[in-house]
C-alpha cells in the first residue's frame, strides 16, 4: 500500500468519527435529533464521496510530468476559436493559446511548428477537419 492510501484511510476514519459525535453529541445539545438511519446515509455519502475525490486526485497526482515542449513540431489539433493572428486550437484533448502568420477559420486542421512561452505558433494543414 502507498503512503497515499494509508494517509487517506487514517484521515477518513477521523472525519466520521467526528461527524458521529457531531450528530449524536452536540446536534441534541440545540434540540437537533438525527436518526440512526439517516447517520449511516451521512456516513455512506461521505465514504462514497471521499473515495471518488481520493480516485480523482491520485489520478491527477500519478499523472506522467512532460517535459520540454509539449508537443513536439508535426503535432496536429484544431482550430476552435479563429486565429486572426491569435486564437484558441484544440490539441491531444487540450485547449491552447496559437498563433499562425496567416488568418485561419475554426475547424480547420493546424500543425505546431513551434512555441514562444505559453502560445503555440501553427501552420494551416491543407484539409478541412
Amino acid at each position: 500500500m502507498n503512503v497515499r492510501l494509508i494517509i487517506a484511510i487514517i484521515t477518513n476514519i477521523i472525519e466520521i468519527i467526528a461527524i458521529i459525535l457531531v450528530v449524536q453529541i452536540a446536534l441534541p445539545k440545540i434540540g437537533v435529533d438525527i436518526p440512526f438511519t439517516a447517520l449511516l446515509l451521512i456516513i455512506l455519502a461521505w465514504i462514497v464521496f471521499s473515495v471518488t475525490i481520493y480516485r480523482i486526485g491520485s489520478r491527477a497526482l500519478d499523472r506522467q510530468v512532460k517535459a520540454g515542449l509539449a508537443f513536439p513540431p508535426g503535432s496536429k489539433g484544431v482550430v476552435i476559436k479563429e486565429l486572426s493572428p491569435e486564437g484558441t486550437i484544440k490539441i491531444e484533448g487540450e485547449y491552447w493559446r496559437a498563433y499562425c502568420v496567416e488568418p485561419v477559420a475554426s475547424g480547420r486542421e493546424v500543425e505546431v511548428v513551434n512555441r514562444e512561452r505559453m502560445v503555440l505558433v501553427v501552420r494551416p494543414v491543407d484539409k478541412q477537419v
